[in-house]
């Protein structure tokens, strides 16, 4: 099952949470509006609160670069990637992130859905990485 009706979400008009750091993530569109296929996520990142290398075990990942610029870590490899930046991460692949400037804003996508609730955890939820699949690798890529 996909879309069965428009989702459409406003600017800052999804459900969403931040951090005392300033990072802060909004849900675009929940895996419960696609049938479990897919959902999507703004998440802005601030310098310092990047999340570890980690692994993705139940979906692929799409990052699209709204602003700001980057190190990309993919295996082994590391990339600079600014605006307009797009990568597709299959399952199993580990990567992460480094911010180069103050923050960056990216849009994620997650095939199939659920891992929306790891950075919006819905009520009581514990954003705990495993329960979620995702496995963390230490120690953090360093830019």
């Amino acid at each position: 099952m996909s879309v069965s009706e428009p989702v459409l979400t406003p600017p800052t008009g999804g459900e969403s949470v931040s951090t005392p750091g300033g990072s802060s993530a909004e849900i675009k569109v929940a895996s419960d509006a696609t049938g479990g296929e897919y959902s999507a996520v703004v998440y802005r990142v601030v310098s310092g609160e990047e999340p570890p290398m980690h692994t993705h075990t139940r979906e692929d990942e799409m990052v699209y670069v709204i602003d700001g610029e980057l190190t990309a870590f993919v295996g082994d490899a590391s990339v600079e990637v600014g605006p307009g930046a797009y990568a597709a991460l299959p399952q199993g692949v580990p990567h992460g992130i480094r911010v180069s400037g103050e923050s960056a804003t990216l849009l994620l996508t997650f095939s199939p859905g659920g891992l929306e609730r790891f950075f919006v955890p819905a009520g009581e939820q514990s954003p705990d990485p495993a329960s979620f699949g995702l496995r963390m690798h230490d120690p953090a890529p360093s830019a």
